[in-house]
C-alpha cells in the first residue's frame, strides 16, 4: 500500500483504563473504526521506542538499522492514533514520537521537540472538483458554488482527515482566504487522504483536502489543485519529540537519535536519486510519485535543522520554531480555546551538536618555504 499520512480520524475517545481510541459513527451510522493501543514488543532498556505513522517524511525512522553502531537499538512502532501516541510519550511507552508541531501542541504531552524532519510546501492541498463540475476551477468559483446549493436548499460538501495535518490545513486557509468559509459546507470528516479523494472523484464531495500521493493523482484526473501547504507556510511541520523521562535518565540516547537522523538525511539530500529511490521503497510508490512527494515537502538536513530551531530571526528576533510555535497556536485556540498555551518545550542543542561535528575545520595553509638571503652566495663545490 501507498505509505501515506495515514492518520486517526473525526470523534477520538480515550479510556483511561485502556487507552483505547475510536472513530464514532456519524449520523447516517457508518462503521466506527478501532484504534487499539499501541502494541509495543518487549525489549531491554538500550532499545529505542519510536512512535509514529507511515508518512514518509518518518521513514529513517522505520530503518531498524538507524543507530548501528551504538550502543542503541530501534524500535519503531506504528500508531496511527495522535492522542495514543503522545500519551504512550507521556506514560514512557515511547522513547520518541514523530508527529506534527500541531498535534504536538494540541497533547501536549510530557516530550520536548529536539529536531525537525520536514514541512509541507505544497504536498498537502485544497482540491476543487473540477472533474464533475467544469465550472469550478479556481477558488473564485467557490461562492458562486455555494450559491447553487443554497438554491436547493443544501451545503457543498468539503472533505478532510480529521486530527492530521489536512485539518489543520483547512483551518489555515479558511483563516487566509475570504472565497473559503466553513460555515458554507457541509464539513466531511474522514479517515485518510484516500477516502477524502475518492470521494471527490465519486462526487460525494466537491471540495477536498488531500495529501501526496493523492494530490499528484487529483492533478491527473482533471481536478483544480486551489490552495496548498504552500501558501501557509510553517503550518505543517513534522518534528522529533523526546520523552523528558528518556532526557532526564539518558541523554545521550537523545542524541545518538539525533545524530543518526541527520547523518542519514545529509546523506540522502546529497544525492538525490538516492533521496527518491529511498522514499519510493519506503513508500511502495512509483518512482515519478516519489518525486512528486519529495517535490511537496521540504526536507531537512543538519544546517537548516540547527538554524531553524535555534538561529533568531528578524524581525521577531525568535527562531523560526518558536515563531512557529506561536503561529499554529494562535491559530488553535479559536478552533480549541481550552487548549494551554505556552507548554511547548523546544531544544536545539542535540541539533547543534549534530553541526558542530559535521563542520570540519579548514585545513592551515602550508607554511611558506624558509627565505635564502639575496646576497648570501652559493658554497664553493
Amino acid at each position: 500500500m501507498n505509505r501515506s499520512r495515514v492518520l486517526a480520524a473525526v470523534v477520538a475517545v480515550v479510556l483511561v483504563a485502556g487507552v483505547l481510541w475510536w472513530v464514532g459513527k456519524d449520523d447516517e451510522g457508518s462503521a466506527a473504526v478501532a484504534c487499539a493501543p499501541s502494541e509495543i514488543p518487549e525489549h531491554d532498556d538500550t532499545t529505542l521506542v519510536v512512535e509514529g505513522d507511515a508518512w514518509s517524511g518518518y521513514a529513517p525512522f522505520r530503518d531498524p538499522e538507524l543507530l548501528q553502531g551504538t550502543e542503541y537499538s530501534l524500535l519503531y512502532v506504528d500508531q496511527v492514533c495522535q492522542g495514543v501516541r503522545h500519551a504512550d510519550l507521556t506514560a514512557g511507552r515511547a522513547d520518541f514520537a514523530v508527529t506534527t508541531l500541531d498535534q504536538y501542541l494540541l497533547n501536549n504531552p510530557d516530550g520536548t521537540v529536539v529536531g525537525i524532519i520536514d514541512q509541507s510546501v505544497g504536498a498537502d492541498a485544497l482540491v476543487l472538483g473540477t472533474g464533475n463540475h467544469d465550472e469550478l476551477d479556481n477558488i473564485d468559483d467557490i461562492p458562486a458554488l455555494v450559491e447553487q446549493f443554497a438554491s436547493a436548499g443544501r451545503k457543498p460538501k468539503l472533505a478532510y482527515t480529521a486530527n492530521s495535518p489536512s485539518e489543520m490545513l483547512l483551518n489555515e486557509l479558511a483563516n487566509t482566504a475570504e472565497e473559503l468559509t466553513l460555515a458554507d459546507f457541509e464539513l466531511v470528516p474522514v479517515d485518510q487522504s484516500l477516502t477524502a479523494y475518492e470521494m471527490l472523484e465519486d462526487d460525494d464531495v466537491q471540495l477536498a483536502v488531500v495529501w501526496e500521493p493523492e494530490t499528484t493523482a487529483a492533478r491527473a484526473a482533471g481536478h483544480t489543485v486551489t490552495l496548498s501547504s504552500a501558501d501557509v507556510p510553517h503550518s505543517i511541520v513534522d518534528v522529533i519529540v523526546a520523552s523528558d523521562r528518556l532526557i532526564e535518565r539518558d541523554p545521550n540516547a537523545v542524541q545518538a537519535v539525533v545524530t543518526a537522523f541527520y547523518t542519514r538525511m545529509d546523506q540522502l539530500l546529497a544525492d538525490p536519486a538516492a533521496l527518491q529511490a529511498f522514499y519510493a521503497t519506503d513508500g511502495q510508490l512509483d518512482p515519478e510519485v516519489a518525486q512528486q512527494l519529495i517535490a511537496g515537502i521540504k526536507l531537512y538536513g543538519t544546517t537548516e535543522a540547527a538554524e531553524y530551531l535555534n538561529t533568531e530571526v528578524f524581525p521577531l528576533d525568535k527562531a523560526l520554531m518558536q515563531q512557529s510555535v506561536e503561529s499554529i497556536e494562535s491559530l488553535l485556540s479559536l478552533v480549541h480555546p481550552e487548549m494551554p498555551l505556552g507548554q511547548a518545550q523546544i531544544d536545539g542543542i542535540y541539533v547543534s551538536n549534530v553541526a558542530l561535528r559535521t563542520r570540519q575545520p579548514a585545513a592551515p595553509p602550508p607554511p611558506p618555504p624558509p627565505e635564502t638571503p639575496a646576497d648570501e652566495e652559493e658554497p664553493e663545490t
